[in-house]
């Protein structure tokens, strides 16, 4: 819902007033309801809302509520002026100009310019509460880890942490080069070392960050329990652990060269050497918009569940289909079997089209034209949700990035 569409009850801060025996004050707004405490508003007397008297001429006898036709989203931030004892915000979708003529409106103007000249001190103040208790090693360390903008030090490491990344996946992408493999597998020894020292220093770099911000974690559990953590325990587990199998970054030896192709060890390999395409996974912990964009599909796991659950009926459906009307006109179709015929709904409904297998019927081009338009109906209907779903989690976040 928007605020538009919500009607908005507002409670006030207990700060030690009794309001047992106070006014309700009864406030609509643009159409939105606003209630509050006559002793709320009466805290600042020299404002609008304040002063009972210059109040008056807005009340509704027939309603029995006060009417002000103005900005409804910008008062509930002219309310939490009263509420919070002269604290403001303003809603990153309203301009500086609507705020401010909402401000002069109410009478608040001076209040909002002496609340932004404390602003302009409050910073020296938290430096040097700051610098007279910078907190212990390890919170120190901490911040270091979780937060680049904390000091200058911390800017430059995840600066170097990126850059790492960054070397180590193009490592990964580089060494499966045709002509690079060549080099690795020649009997000169210096690609192979430099790519080998390049990993080392990329994997003792996430070793040390990974180790200090475990130590440095005031909540061991809930350090356990993120995901990105694993994340960067999975990349660096695959070098330690060819290591100690006497395999090194690059030798290609045991991925088809003297080593049988098929047996367990050299499969092994291949599973540790592709999982350490999931370091890129590592630059989300420097992107807020990979994160919003995790958290949308998070908050839309409903939407997408019930598009793949009619995404997997469709393929049963058709693919059964398919494969009695194309096998039973030609026995060697490459609708070998169900499962041969599910894979073909697969590559239709996903708008891939490989053309690999393909109708040759009538019937089977009929039921291949509805398999897309199906397709295309299942795909298209949660998008506006999750469209939707991101355009608020983006708005949320927007200040953050």
């Amino acid at each position: 819902m928007t605020y538009m569409e919500t009607e908005l009850l507002v409670k006030p801060l207990n700060n030690g007033v009794s309001h047992s025996s106070s006014e309700i004050v009864r406030l609509n707004v643009g159409g939105g309801i606003f209630e509050v405490y006559r002793s709320t508003l009466e805290r600042y007397p020299d404002t609008l809302l304040g002063n009972k008297f210059l109040l008056k001429k807005y009340f509704n006898s027939e309603q029995n509520h006060y009417f002000l036709e103005r900005h409804k989203l910008i008062f509930s931030s002219i309310l939490y002026f009263y509420q919070s004892n002269g604290q403001f915000y303003r809603p990153s979708c309203v301009s500086t100009d609507q705020f401010n003529l909402e401000l002069e409106f109410f009478g608040l103007t001076a209040h909002y310019q002496e609340f932004i000249a404390s602003l302009e001190t409050e910073p020296k103040s938290r430096k040097n509460a700051v610098h007279e208790n910078p907190g212990t090693l390890i919170e120190r360390l901490w911040n270091f880890f979780k937060d680049p903008k904390s000091s200058q030090p911390a800017r430059i490491w995840a600066i170097i942490d990126v850059v790492a990344i960054t070397v180590a996946v193009i490592l990964f992408i580089v060494e499966t080069m045709p002509t690079v493999k060549d080099e690795l597998a020649n009997p000169n020894q210096v690609v192979k070392t430099t790519f080998f020292v390049a990993e080392t220093i990329c994997v003792l770099f996430f070793t040390v960050e990974l180790v200090g911000r475990l130590i440095c974690c005031p909540d061991k559990i809930v350090f356990l329990k993120t995901l990105m953590n694993w994340i960067d325990f999975i990349t660096i587990i695959p070098y330690f652990v060819q290591l100690s199998a006497g395999e090194s970054t690059g030798d290609t030896n045991s991925e088809g060269g003297s080593s049988s192709p098929g047996t367990s060890n050299t499969e092994a390999i291949v599973v540790l050497r592709v999982l350490r395409v999931v370091r890129v996974l590592k630059l989300a912990r420097h992107s807020k918009g990979i994160i919003i964009v995790t958290k949308t599909l998070t908050s839309s796991v409903n939407e997408l569940a019930l598009l793949l659950f009619f995404w997997f009926i469709g393929v049963i459906i058709f693919g059964s289909i398919m494969y009695y009307i194309e096998y039973s006109i030609d026995s060697d179709s490459a609708f070998r079997s169900i499962l041969h015929s599910s894979w073909w709904a697969v590559v239709t409904m996903s708008t891939v089209g490989y053309g690999d297998m393909y109708p040759k019927s009538a019937w089977g081009k009929l039921i291949a034209s509805v398999c897309m338009m199906f397709s295309m109906i299942i795909i298209a209907l949660p998008v506006t949700v999750i469209v939707s779903k991101f355009t608020r989690v983006y708005a949320k976040y927007k200040d953050k990035l």
